[in-house]
């Protein structure tokens, strides 16, 4: 019995550590990003007079997640449970991630299809899924602050999803039907069919949504909740700007989501966000008060789940350093 109790007890050493690394790494770069903005305008813009829009800003965060299960357990298949899901779901938010989540998506759609190119294409399909309400949502914003001829954000945001977000989407039309001439394929054309195989199940979805609406809705739910739980944490400082203006900075400022990134983020959110917020127009202070007010809803409260869902026996055995 001894050599499960010291592994277990490893395990549990490693995954405080890489919270402990992912708390140092969150408070630097807020720290950093603080000095340069003026610790004096940080601390000032600190006070919240209306703390309830921190209320709804934990309920959307709590309406993300929900989102994300049902995408999650859509993608994995139906024989994977909701409560399974939920767990899976909890751990890749995890900080204890040192690889990010999408590592173990890896494992766990691999085991759940038996198959492990089937399990990489269903991560591909995953994550082209989490993406797909936030490419029109930030075309539309795009096209609606070009059309009223604002320019805040700024011309090298908006004009880009304008335009990229349809020319991509033609480009996605015409991978995916020559997807098989990359299939099998090794170093970027083996790459490049694994991620054409991951918009065609999305295809696949979207043709059959009356059986798949769960995937739709919650990755839709997830997206939504997690802007406005970004609004909410930026409407007490008086600071928050416009929809439109907001999905923008939150598409450039988490075009790569936690689950991609090791740390669940740490440090590159907190650093890549404000300047996002600056360009939509929120005071350069006020965005690092707002990131740091998003990110313990967005980056430290999924730590509870998931903490709770490392304890079950399915838990127990993903490593928390992948």
């Amino acid at each position: 019995m001894l050599l499960p109790t010291t592994a277990k007890s490893g395990r549990t050493t490693l995954r405080w550590a890489v919270i402990v690394l992912a708390a140092v790494v969150f408070g630097g770069s807020l720290a950093v990003m603080a000095a340069i903005a003026g610790w004096s305008h940080v601390t000032g813009a600190l006070r919240i007079p209306h703390s309830w829009w921190l209320a709804f800003a934990l309920v959307a965060e709590v309406a993300a997640f929900a989102g994300y299960v049902l995408a999650y357990r859509s993608v994995a298949g139906r024989d994977l449970s909701l409560r399974r899901a939920a767990e899976y779901v909890a751990i890749g938010f995890g900080a204890f991630l040192a690889k990010g989540g999408s590592e173990l998506d890896k494992e766990v759609l691999r085991d759940e299809h038996d198959d492990e190119e089937e399990g990489e294409m269903r991560v591909v399909a995953l994550d082209v899924l989490e993406h797909a309400p936030l490419a029109p949502a930030a075309w539309i914003a795009a096209v609606v602050i070009l059309a009223e001829g604002s320019r805040t954000p700024g011309l090298d945001f908006t004009l880009d999803w304008a335009i990229l977000v349809p020319v991509g989407a033609v480009l996605a039309f015409y991978g995916v039907r020559r997807r098989d001439r990359f299939r099998g394929r090794d170093g970027w054309r083996g790459w490049l069919g694994r991620l054409l195989e991951g918009i065609h199940v999305l295809f696949e979805i979207l043709r059959d949504w009356r059986r798949e609406w769960p995937a739709l809705v919650g990755a839709t739910v997830y997206w939504a909740g997690d802007v406005a739980c970004l609004w909410a944490c930026l409407a007490p400082l008086r600071a928050a700007p416009s929809l439109p203006a907001i999905v923008i900075a939150h598409a450039v400022g988490y075009v790569l989501t936690r689950r991609t990134f090791p740390l669940a983020g740490a440090g590159f959110v907190e650093v890549l966000m404000p300047l996002t917020l600056v360009a939509a127009g929120v005071p350069f202070a006020t965005a690092i008060v707002g990131v740091f007010l998003y990110r313990l809803f967005n980056l430290w409260l999924p730590l509870v789940p998931a903490l709770v869902a490392m304890h079950t026996p399915r838990g127990q055995e993903r490593s928390p350093a992948h």
